[in-house]
């Protein structure tokens, strides 16, 4: 894949990630619906959540970075 083409998960639901439940839930609770849109967000946006504490913050940046992605700096 070279560095022009998206990557083929950027347009798939959060739930391709394998997030808890309630990780899940807190993403959709804030918009965040796509794992392309979860890559836009920061470790330190995400901590600011309502209800997403260190654990699931966690939880997300290591699903992320196990397709090859990451969050925002």
């Amino acid at each position: 894949m070279s560095h022009s083409e998206p990557h083929p998960l950027l347009e798939s639901d959060i739930e391709v990630l394998g997030l808890s439940v309630r990780a899940t839930n807190i993403l959709r609770r804030n918009d965040l619906h796509t794992v392309g849109e979860l890559t836009r967000v920061s470790a330190r946006t995400l901590f600011g959540m309502t209800r997403l504490g260190r654990n699931l913050v966690i939880q997300i940046a290591s699903s992320v970075e196990r397709q090859g992605l990451r969050l925002a700096d």
